[in-house]
């Protein structure tokens, strides 16, 4: 039998639900109307097409922009579409990889063995995040070139730091579990290093997940640092940031606009996928505070 409960709520409840459903919706409209501006960029006919109605609706819709997109936008013939594609995936992939790994290791060891120096570690990670990034950008610089890291894919050794914000975020999760799991799995026999590989990072999976994802995400869109480390191997978002800034509107735009929308795809794939594992890690990280 199923018994079904209804709410009665008041008229000023209604009227204060219709108010703040109203207002989330124009916010929602307001966060697509740029998306929907580019796209219908995108789907004009040509640069003078666009100069002439860059607002108005242009039909028919040009989809071959998307494919003039591979051919039309590059930088030099070394540096096209496709290329600055395929920096972008093994920079993105490459740096999350060895960030969240290193990142993952630190905050284990600190978060779950006591030893002298701990708590020195602990704050000298937050200390250092207080560091302005371009106070310290000269003597990086610097010391990159010296070591012949600039580019050079070699430049993704710099990931494999162990601290930052994903060393306080991972080391604050591996707070949180009981390590009661852990004391049996010694009891039974169990190394340090196997206790971690098959208890502790399986248990911390989808933490794990949604930060290399928030990671992954970030360096993907990421412009400016690519500019100083790898001037001659650009990704996608900074090969489509110099293009705009050097053609300014003496090229096609709307080809432009679809090379956009394309860089956006795997990134939009990415987070469709991995919604559920990063809205699981949202709500027990808003539970566990």
């Amino acid at each position: 039998m199923r018994i079904s409960i209804k709410i009665k709520r008041t008229k000023t409840e209604i009227a204060a639900f219709a108010i703040v459903f109203a207002l989330f919706l124009l916010y929602a409209l307001l966060l697509l109307l740029p998306f929907a501006y580019g796209f219908n960029i995108a789907l004009k006919e040509n640069g003078r097409a666009f100069m002439r109605d860059p607002v108005g609706i242009n039909y028919p819709f040009y989809f071959i922009n998307f494919i003039k997109a591979f051919s039309e936008l590059k930088i030099n013939e070394n540096t096209t579409f496709l290329t600055m594609t395929f920096n972008s995936l093994w920079y993105a992939a490459g740096s999350t990889l060895m960030s969240i790994t290193a990142c993952t290791c630190t905050a284990y060891v600190v978060a779950k063995y006591n030893f002298k120096g701990r708590g020195f570690i602990y704050g000298t990670a937050l200390i250092v995040m207080m560091i302005p990034i371009y106070g310290a950008l000269p003597a990086q610089y610097k010391l990159y070139t010296k070591l012949s890291l600039v580019n050079s894919p070699f430049i993704l050794i710099t990931s494999f730091g162990g601290f930052g914000v994903y060393f306080i975020y991972i080391h604050a999760f591996f707070k949180s579990l009981s390590w009661s799991y852990a004391e049996a799995a010694f009891i039974d026999g169990a190394s340090d290093f196997r206790v971690f590989i098959t208890i502790m990072v399986p248990m911390m999976l989808p933490s794990i997940s949604a930060l290399a994802v928030m990671n992954f995400i970030g360096i993907w869109n990421d412009y400016s640092s690519p500019l100083l480390w790898l001037p001659d191997m650009l990704p996608l978002a900074t090969g489509l940031y110099t293009f705009e800034y050097n053609m300014k509107f003496a090229a096609n735009q709307p080809v432009f606009f679809a090379g956009v929308f394309l860089s956006i795809i795997p990134v939009l794939l990415l987070f469709v996928i991995f919604q559920n594992t990063i809205m699981a890690s949202v709500y027990s990280g808003g539970l566990k505070g």
